[in-house]
């Protein structure tokens, strides 16, 4: 039964496709789709994906062979390019993750969104980013990884923008695009170094950059490659994925597509797409191991992010930009594990934490939908049990933090930053649940409470299969933190002012310098490009420069090149007739020829030589 699972999981991702193609065919043939028959269509494909991901799980346990399904896609002599499904443990618990959370937030959305106009097109944009991500998921080479990492994308640039008349949505679309397209530009060209390597040093089945053979496609790199280059090359990969999920410095786009709704936030920029990159770093894990350094790279980035994103959460009072910030911050922890070299503690991590961010932003829509008019931010008991989880309190959070913890104890420097974070990163969520007040009066709509709990009671079940280690220092630190936050915040809800709380609210005005300061930097160079242009083609002083320099070449050309060439030209065709002359097919004439020639040739070697005794016995 296991194995019906996995041979139809192509028809899962296929799926949301179909899906997708047929509310734009039927919006484009003025066919009007109710919106029970959407949702419905929606919530059937996100519940096979589960159901078959779950089914598949067995089978890819307990087969350590990568299933693969792939079709020739481009033929070019003896490259072949295929595109396919690639299943593997890491493909299949990334699936379960983006169905289980897909499943939820489509529920969540038919409740949340049901007064909005255009209905149909955000449950299209959601199937397409359920098939952009799955394709991701499960492909089996990096060629199909970059076609479905630029549909992801494209699909989060629609939901940002869904409200494109609104010019704070459709600034922050044009800015989250942009941010990310310097990642995949990194990642492509790492792409191209990688292709040309394999090229050149091994066969056209390795050209395709398949992750079954990627083992071997690293061993050939680094064998290959100096030191710096095989740096640079692996950096170039890495940024693409660290940018994808929010790293320093880039990670001011997710905070930008905090303007798209919440469901979205909850679905794309909290635990799917964002962990687009992480997966990215576990594919090609093989590779980055090779070197010490881009490892060390990978943690330290990492565990600084964590810090930076935790002290600029604590200055916020917006919750949707908390939970960004959250979320960069615990995307750092899970690439400094991975540095580490702890691939299970870092995709379990990642699973918590994507479960717990979903929750944490669902609970936050249920009490504050954008689609009514009050305005005033109120939370629920539910966020407050979701803050417990984050901050390593409760459940599989617990468990998790003191695993990383216990991970990061040989290294001093790791494990009091580790602390740190988790110390800011209790600050920051329990302040929010400090500063506004509960929403004792709002009913919630069944299908939003149903989508937040059942989230939270898969989180409960995970937290019995992960194992403890006990109570550490984490737990310590994260307890005292929240009952010192919650009676400061409470005491005083003053919002701070000075200096050092703007700067750091301000995230350390990054943000400001990619907006304000590179546009006027760059608006300037081209100013003063302009005007050097314009001196140039307008200086009448230069233009004659020019014209005499151009009439020497002129002259030079005309009267020495060309003269020198025909000269050339003439005189080989002189000797070429003086030579056919000389063939008279006369034995004789031929062996006299040869006589004068090797006459000449002794005669010179003979001067030569005598020259060569007068001038040594000159010297003596």
């Amino acid at each position: 039964m296991s194995e019906f699972f996995l041979d139809n999981m192509i028809w899962v991702i296929l799926y949301p496709l179909w899906i997708f193609l047929i509310i734009c065919t039927a919006r484009f043939f003025a066919f009007r789709l109710s919106k029970g028959i959407i949702s419905a269509l929606t919530l059937i494909g996100s519940g096979l994906g589960i159901i078959c991901s779950l089914g598949a799980l067995p089978a890819v346990f307990s087969n350590p062979i990568t299933q693969e399904v792939e079709f020739s896609f481009i033929k070019i002599n003896d490259f072949i390019l295929k595109i396919g499904v690639s299943i593997d443990k890491l493909s299949i618990i990334f699936l379960i993750l983006l169905f289980t959370v897909s499943f939820f937030v489509h529920l969540y959305s038919t409740s949340y969104i049901k007064k909005e106009p255009k209905y149909y097109r955000f449950f299209a944009y959601l199937n397409l980013f359920n098939f952009g991500m799955s394709g991701l998921l499960a492909a089996p080479n990096l060629f199909q990884t970059y076609i479905f990492w630029e549909i992801i994308g494209l699909v989060s640039y629609l939901f940002i923008g869904f409200k494109y008349q609104n010019p704070l949505k459709s600034i922050a679309s044009l800015k989250v695009f942009l941010i990310n397209r310097v990642g995949d530009v990194a990642f492509l060209s790492g792409i191209i170094c990688l292709i040309y390597i394999m090229t050149n040093y091994t066969t056209a089945q390795f050209v395709t950059l398949g992750y079954s053979d990627f083992n071997f496609i690293s061993a050939i790199t680094y064998a290959h490659t100096n030191e710096v280059t095989f740096l640079i090359l692996c950096i170039l990969l890495f940024i693409g994925a660290a940018i994808k999920s929010a790293q320093l410095p880039f990670h001011t786009w997710l905070l930008a597509a905090m303007e798209a709704a919440t469901p979205v936030s909850a679905l794309i920029h909290s635990a799917t797409l964002v962990t687009a990159g992480t997966f990215l770093t576990f594919r090609l894990f093989p590779l980055f191991s090779m070197s010490a350094d881009i490892m060390s790279i990978i943690a330290t980035l990492g565990i600084f992010t964590a810090i930076f994103c935790s002290l600029c959460a604590i200055c916020q009072t917006n919750v949707k930009k908390v939970l960004a910030y959250s979320t960069s911050a615990n995307l750092g922890l899970v690439f400094a594990t991975i540095g580490f070299g702890n691939l299970d503690l870092a995709l379990i991590f990642l699973i918590v934490h994507g479960l717990t961010k979903a929750a944490l932003f669902l609970s936050y829509g249920a009490n504050n939908n954008e689609y009514q008019q009050n305005n005033d931010t109120k939370l629920s008991p539910s966020f407050v049990f979701g803050a417990f989880i984050l901050s390593g309190l409760l459940f599989a959070g617990f468990n998790t933090k003191e695993m990383i913890f216990e991970t990061f104890k040989g290294n001093f420097l790791f494990s009091l930053e580790f602390l740190i974070v988790t110390l800011l990163s209790t600050i920051y969520i329990f302040r929010i649940c400090a500063l506004y007040p509960f929403n004792k009066s709002k009913e919630t709509p069944i299908q939003e409470l149903i989508s937040i709990w059942c989230l939270f009671g898969i989180l409960i079940i995970l937290s019995l299969g992960i194992k403890s280690t006990g109570i550490g220092l984490p737990f310590i630190i994260a307890i005292i933190g929240a009952i010192l936050t919650v009676i400061i915040t409470k005491a005083n809800k003053k919002e701070c002012t000075g200096i050092v709380y703007r700067t750091i609210s301000e995230g350390f005005f990054i943000d400001y310098i990619y907006t304000k300061v590179l546009p006027i930097v760059y608006s300037k160079m081209c100013f003063y490009l302009y005007k050097i242009d314009f001196f140039i083609s307008n200086n009448n002083i230069l233009k004659s420069v020019a014209r005499l320099l151009v009439n020497i070449a002129g002259w030079i050309d005309k009267n020495i090149f060309d003269i020198t060439g025909k000269a050339t030209a003439y005189s080989i065709r002189f000797a070429s007739k003086e030579l056919e002359s000389a063939q008279t097919k006369n034995v004789q004439t031929y062996i006299a020829y040869a006589v004068l020639i090797i006459s000449s040739i002794l005669v010179t070697i003979l001067l030569t030589y005598a020259l060569i005794l007068r001038h040594l016995g000159g010297l003596e």
